[in-house]
C-alpha cells in the first residue's frame, strides 16, 4: 500500500496553479547557510543564487506534466529531461526513492485513470527564504472516481464519488542546472478539511476508492497506540513497509530504493517511516 504514495511526487493537472494570487519574486540574496553544517546544505549549492527565476521553472514544470496527461488521456510524468541524475523524493512515511523506481512504481497505477478530472488546486507558491532554490506550494486536490485503480492484484471498482483532501504542502528544489534534484511533500495541514477523513493527496484518492487505510486518522489500532504507551503501530507499519519492499521486491509499489540507487548527498539512512536518524554532518 505505503508504495501508492509515489504518485505525491508526480504532478497531474494543475488548473488551480495557473489562477494563483500574483507571484512573489526570487529572494535576491543568495542561500542562508548554517553555521552548523547541516546534510541538506548540499541543495544550498554553496550560497551561490541560481541562474534563473526557479518559480516561472516550477510552473512550467507542474504545467508540462498537466498538458501531457491531458493530450494522452493517461497519467504521464513530467519529461525525463526535467529530472537530475541524483534525484531524491520523500515524504513523511515514503521515501528515499530514485527517479527510476518512482516511475516504474507508476505505471502500475491507474490513478488518472479512475480520476479523470483530477486537479491539484495549487497555490501559493514561494520561494524559500533561506534556500532560492526550492518552492514550496499548496495543493488541495479534488476529483471524482470514475474509472477502477489498481494496486497489486487489488482492483477497486469505480465509486462515483467526489473528493477533496486535506491542504498539504510540496516543494520542489532545482540544481544550479536548472534540473529538479529533490521532491518533499508533507502530511495533511488540517485534517478536519475535506471529505477524505484526513486523508491526503494520493491516500486521499485511495480513501474516496473505499480503501481503509492502515495507520489513518480514526483507526482503531492508531487510537490503542495513542491509549497504550507500550503500542507498537508505527513498528508495525514499518515491518509492513520492509516486507513489501525489502522482502517482496515492492510487489505493491516500492516504499524507497536500494541503498545503490540512492545518490550519495542523501546522507540520511532512515526509510519509509522509520524515525530521522541525523542532523547534521559529523
Amino acid at each position: 500500500m505505503s508504495g501508492c504514495a509515489l504518485f505525491l511526487l508526480s504532478p497531474l493537472h494543475a488548473s488551480g496553479f495557473l489562477a494563483a494570487a500574483p507571484l512573489a519574486r526570487s529572494p535576491r540574496c543568495a542561500a542562508v547557510v548554517s553555521a552548523e553544517s547541516h546534510w541538506m546544505d548540499f541543495l544550498k549549492f554553496g550560497g551561490a543564487p541560481p541562474p534563473f527565476d526557479v518559480l516561472s521553472k516550477t510552473q512550467e514544470y507542474v504545467a508540462a506534466t498537466a498538458s501531457a496527461a491531458s493530450d494522452r488521456g493517461e497519467y504521464l510524468p513530467a519529461p525525463e529531461t526535467y529530472y537530475a541524475d541524483d534525484y531524491v523524493f520523500r515524504g513523511s512515511i515514503v521515501g528515499p526513492i530514485s527517479r527510476r523506481d518512482v516511475a516504474e512504481t507508476q505505471k502500475s497505477f491507474n490513478l488518472l485513470g479512475a480520476y479523470p478530472d483530477i486537479d491539484r488546486g495549487i497555490f501559493g507558491l514561494t520561494v524559500d527564504p533561506q534556500n532560492p532554490y526550492r518552492v514550496f506550494f499548496f495543493e488541495r486536490w479534488t476529483a471524482t472516481m470514475t474509472g477502477s485503480i489498481k494496486i497489486g492484484p487489488l482492483t477497486l471498482p469505480p465509486s462515483n464519488k467526489r473528493i477533496e483532501t486535506p491542504i498539504h504542502v510540496t516543494s520542489i528544489t532545482w540544481n544550479p542546472d536548472g534540473k529538479v534534484v529533490y521532491e518533499s511533500i508533507s502530511p495533511p495541514v488540517d485534517r478536519f478539511e475535506g471529505n477524505t477523513k484526513g486523508a491526503g493527496a494520493v491516500f486521499g484518492l485511495l480513501a474516496g476508492a473505499g480503501l481503509q487505510l492502515p495507520a489513518s486518522v480514526g483507526d482503531p489500532a492508531r487510537i490503542l497506540a495513542a491509549r497504550m504507551p507500550s503500542a507498537t503501530l508505527m513498528h508495525a507499519l514499518i515491518a509492513q513497509q520492509k516486507l513489501n519492499t525489502d522482502v517482496f521486491r515492492g510487489a505493491l509499489g516500492k516504499t524507497w530504493s536500494g541503498e545503490a540507487e540512492v545518490p550519495a548527498w542523501w546522507k540520511s539512512t532512515s526509510k519509509g517511516a522509520e524515525p530521522n536518524d541525523r542532523l547534521v554532518h559529523h
